[in-house]
């Protein structure tokens, strides 16, 4: 008389793995929804020919603080490489990462030659496309933080005689970037675009530590090849 029960269990643990099995084949497909592996990345891009390419900085202009003895310069640059530090995550089909801009500048102003060095904190996301091959098209966008600082490119008087510091601008941007990134390997991904950047430069400070307000903002713009290189842990 006790023979029924085990059957009756081993009916019922069937029935239960046959749920249990799709369940598991579910997740196994989510997994492999794409080629690129998901998760946390780092990684590194260099910009070629970065160049600011407004008017404000045309080498020949200057900002002087209102009811005040304070100039700050506005040279002219040349064209530059910039180095981005990556961090970011994979997900199937969109990124999400924080990026770290640094480029060395030389400059002129009235015919004399100087330094400057642009930095800036990114925010972005990148859409990918086709993210069950090997090349995978993408589009950025996101918000970016710079700021610029020129050497020696403040003076609280206009004689040979004046206290002289650094001048630093300020400000908020905007990134847009389409490209195509190739994944080797699936943890592995080498990309190539053109990213666009445009900045408004609002605040400056310079030698007497004292940050104004910029009214008209400083607008510049900066469009370069990007070449990155992305590894997911």
């Amino acid at each position: 008389m006790t023979c029924p029960v085990p059957g009756k269990f081993l009916t019922l643990a069937l029935f239960l793995l046959t749920l249990a099995t799709p369940a598991w084949s579910q997740d196994q497909e989510q997994e492999q929804s794409g080629f690129a592996k998901e998760g946390g990345y780092m990684g590194a891009a260099v910009m070629l020919d970065a160049k600011l390419n407004s008017d404000t900085f045309d080498g020949a202009s200057i900002y002087k603080k209102i009811n005040g003895e304070e100039y700050l310069i506005l040279p002219l640059f040349e064209k530059a490489t910039m180095f981005r530090g990556i961090l970011g995550v994979r997900y199937p089909k969109a990124a999400f990462e924080f990026s770290y801009d640094r480029a060395p500048y030389q400059g002129t102003f009235l015919g004399g030659t100087g330094e400057a060095t642009l930095q800036a904190i990114n925010v972005d996301g990148r859409y990918f496309f086709a993210t069950n091959g090997r090349v995978q098209p993408h589009l950025l966008g996101g918000g970016s933080f710079p700021w610029l600082t020129v050497k020696d490119g403040s003076a609280l008087n206009a004689n040979v005689n004046a206290d002289v510091g650094d001048a630093t601008y300020r400000g908020l941007g905007v990134n847009a970037e389409a490209g195509v990134t190739i994944y080797p390997h699936p943890q592995l991904g080498i990309g190539v675009g053109y990213r666009y950047r445009v900045m408004w430069f609002d605040r400056a400070k310079g030698v007497s530590k004292t940050e104004y307000e910029l009214r008209p903002r400083f607008r510049e713009n900066n469009g370069s090849l990007v070449i990155n290189g992305l590894f997911t842990f």
